[in-house]
């Protein structure tokens, strides 16, 4: 790997984890703050907190076919603008109406599905896998750390004072996408597209595949929702870093193993015991004493931290890099969507009840894993393109990535 794509895969990397990190360290916050605002309830604080994964679901696919026709870094920047526009409007939320169109607007900025193409396009095949489970380890630390410093950032400043703090570090993500990375370019990958005849993305083992993230994603999202409800009376809320803490940090430690398993044609296998390490989890946490919350916390980490890494590593093999933007972004779209239907389902059934909002949980990691094991394998491998790290098409002697 030449230093220029470990250079951008950083780039890109802590851009993704950075932006995560700007929205995670809120979240656990974020049920009790809403509640506290006018009009708040708990099925409008759970769209508060899952809209900002609709707003993504609506949007991967519109910016991910923007990003082929004009390139990764304009959309990229775009998306970051849009982010910050939205934590910025959050900070200023007095109502829970405002808060909910706040984290629609950060959801606006919809680029995990333009730094997923990016980093695939420049990479080969060899390289790729590893490239994928790096940027997906480094957003579970970023994860991680964000559960760390977000209770001790909340004792100096409270909750609309983090919105701008964490609209502050993507102002440094922008400046440094702007001034550090060079544009790949586009025409490459149309003058291509005229000589061969390219596979849609819309095929069922891409879209299961993609499913099985929005189930995932359905399963995080009812996690986090559930979690400061659960310990209530037991911790604090600037106290849940001592449960997430060392759960992702298991949970990032372990990932390379099953990501390693999984690239050895055992990946349904490893879904499934990963769904089911999920199931374990959420039964542990039903419990609601401190120790059966960490015990299942850390399975719940572990499986829903390496399912959101594996997944896109298996769907980027398929992938041709003409429609990487469009391809990513029906996946991350999907993935989104749970996200939304995560908190939003969940906000709804824990008004009925914990035994409903738990069944429904237990419904959909079934779902998951049905799906797992009804995937068929693909037929054919990806057709691999030569693309350009550069802003100008280059003679076709001359078209190779250069460091």
């Amino acid at each position: 790997m030449s230093k220029s794509i470990k250079y951008l895969t950083t780039v890109i990397s802590v851009t993704l984890g950075l932006r995560l990190f700007s929205m995670s360290i809120i979240i656990p916050f974020l049920s009790a703050y809403a509640m506290n605002l006018k009009g708040g309830s708990p099925a409008l604080t759970g769209y508060a907190l899952g809209i900002f994964g609709l707003t993504q679901a609506v949007l991967q696919i519109p910016f991910g076919v923007l990003s082929d026709r004009i390139g990764y870094k304009k959309v990229m920047l775009a998306g970051l603008v849009m982010l910050i526009a939205g934590l910025l409007t959050a900070a200023y939320a007095t109502s829970i109406g405002w808060l909910i169109f706040a984290r629609a607007l950060q959801g606006s900025g919809a680029i995990v599905t333009v730094g997923y193409s990016w980093l695939s396009s420049v990479s080969g095949d060899a390289e790729r896998d590893k490239i994928l489970t790096k940027l997906g380890a480094l957003l579970a630390t970023f994860t991680m750390l964000s559960y760390v410093l977000g209770p001790l950032v909340h004792i100096v400043l409270n909750v609309s004072q983090m919105f701008v703090f964490s609209a502050i570090l993507i102002v440094g993500c922008f400046i440094w996408v702007l001034t550090s990375t060079k544009q790949v370019n586009p025409a490459l990958r149309k003058e291509y597209a005229q000589k061969h005849k390219v596979k849609s993305v819309f095929n069922i083992s891409h879209l299961s595949k993609s499913l099985i993230l929005t189930f995932n994603n359905f399963l995080m999202m009812a996690f986090f929702f559930m979690l400061p409800l659960l310990l209530e009376g037991n911790l604090a809320t600037n106290q849940i870093w001592i449960v997430l803490s060392p759960s992702i940090l298991i949970a990032v430690g372990v990932l390379p193993y099953f990501s390693k398993q999984a690239s050895k044609a055992n990946a349904k296998k490893v879904l499934t015991v990963l769904f089911l390490l999920i199931a374990v989890g959420f039964f542990s946490i039903y419990f609601r004493t401190v120790v059966s919350v960490i015990c299942g916390t850390i399975l719940l980490m572990v499986g829903l931290l390496s399912i959101s890494s594996i997944v896109p590593m298996l769907i980027n093999r398929e992938m041709d890099n003409r429609q990487r933007g469009k391809g990513n972004g029906v996946m991350v779209s999907l993935q989104y969507f749970g996200s939304f239907l995560g908190a939003a389902v969940t906000g709804k059934l824990w008004g009925w009840g914990l035994v409903v909002a738990f069944g429904f949980v237990g419904a959909v990691i079934f779902a998951g894993i049905i799906l797992t094991n009804l995937e068929s394998k693909p037929s054919n491998l990806p057709l691999e393109i030569e693309t350009k790290y550069e802003t100008q098409p280059q003679p076709a002697s001359k078209r190779r990535y250069k460091p």
